[in-house]
């Protein structure tokens, strides 16, 4: 078979969810399966970041067109079809939506990590809003011959609000990186971290993109009642900024605790496990999540999780970490209190049972199947 996989969201060298999925997930297919091709597809005049995919059954093509000339022809005209310009592929996998017409013969397999942007608009700027509107999802969703979504509550949603039938959508978790593990808060690799992000000895951290879905307002106004009940460990918000307004920022700095709240910026794939391990506790309070790495990655680390009562959280996990309202700033600031008060090791049996259910092998198996049933059903 020649699988054609769209990897053009990985082109700019970004490492957030969809990109770890993108990146995980093929290089799980390539380990098990040599004796298929897997042909890459990804196309910008800019240079391209592309991560290394080496393998004798790969064939990387990437063009060099411009991509708002390139994407503008996606959608008017349909055309150029991407089986087309892979020389022709049995099944065409996507891992993130977006434009990725193709020839009717042609099996089309997609990826929806969640469908945040119908939920909750509101989250989202006016660009990614427009941004959405043109990559076609529900159109795309229609055409698709199969559907994976990353977890129970994305399937439902693309029931729910696309109409799409539930015999075309099959559920299959992400996998969590081997390299997320506890690192001895002790070694020369936590100290040098500490000192890169200027951490304190004691944190509260949440880790993830600043952006309003993840309701660090939220966080702020509960770290007040935290600490007001005798909490004192400062609080460390590390990620990258997305699309947030200096509004934000302005309120930080204005919080009754603002010199006991850090702000770290991009935080390396390297140095997280640092992070996560040093903490006292980590703080997920998002107001939706497709799926949510970071909450299962702190407890691989060994450091307590809250986390929200919404969206997939409940489902991917649930059962390992404390559940709260986020609309609710009290209660999360309650629990914050309490987790810290009465601290409770992560159970070795917890990173097991995550370990096992979450494991890229697995989800690079059930994909691949996915892939080759498609292609099937064009045999």
């Amino acid at each position: 078979m020649r699988i054609g996989v769209d990897i053009r969201c990985l082109m700019d060298g970004g490492r957030t969810g969809v990109e770890e999925y993108t990146t995980n997930v093929l290089r799980a297919m390539l380990k098990q399966d040599s004796e298929d091709t897997f042909v890459l597809f990804a196309n910008s005049r800019k240079p391209m970041a592309l991560p290394q995919f080496a393998a004798p059954n790969v064939e990387l093509k990437t063009f060099a067109y411009p991509n708002k000339i390139f994407n503008t022809s996606l959608k008017l005209f349909r055309w150029p079809k991407l089986d087309e310009m892979l020389g022709g592929v049995d099944v065409l996998f996507v891992p993130s939506v977006r434009l990725a017409p193709c020839t009717a013969k042609t099996p089309l397999v997609v990826t929806f990590h969640d469908l945040s942007f119908v939920r909750h608009a509101n989250y989202f700027s006016a660009k990614r809003r427009l941004w959405h509107r043109v990559m076609e999802p529900k159109r795309i969703a229609q055409r698709a011959t199969k559907i994976i979504a990353v977890s129970g509550t994305t399937a439902a949603d693309l029931e729910e609000l696309y109409g799409i039938n539930k015999k075309k959508i099959q559920v299959i978790h992400s996998g969590i990186s081997d390299n997320i593990k506890r690192v001895n808060v002790d070694s020369e690799t936590a100290k040098r971290a500490k000192e890169r992000y200027g951490l304190p000895e004691s944190y509260i951290l949440f880790l993830g993109t600043i952006e309003p879905r993840k309701n660090l307002d939220g966080l702020l106004s509960s770290y007040t009642v935290a600490r007001q009940a005798g909490v004192t460990q400062k609080l460390v918000i590390a990620g990258v900024r997305g699309w947030v307004g200096s509004d934000f920022y302005a309120r930080a700095k204005q919080h009754p605790f603002a010199k006991d709240i850090i702000f770290t910026g991009y935080v390396t794939d390297e140095d997280k496990p640092a992070l996560y391990s040093m903490a006292d506790l980590f703080v997920y309070p998002s107001f939706y999540e497709g799926f949510g790495f970071p909450p299962l990655e702190a407890i691989l680390c060994g450091t307590p999780v809250i986390t929200s009562y919404n969206s997939a959280i409940p489902e991917i996990v649930g059962r390992w970490a404390t559940l709260v309202n986020p609309y609710d700033p009290d209660e999360l600031g309650w629990a914050i209190v309490q987790k810290l008060r009465n601290p409770v090791p992560v159970a070795e049996t917890s990173i097991s049972e995550i370990r096992e259910k979450y494991d890229w092998a697995r989800a690079g198996a059930e994909t691949l199947g996915a892939l080759k049933s498609s292609a099937m059903i064009n045999e």
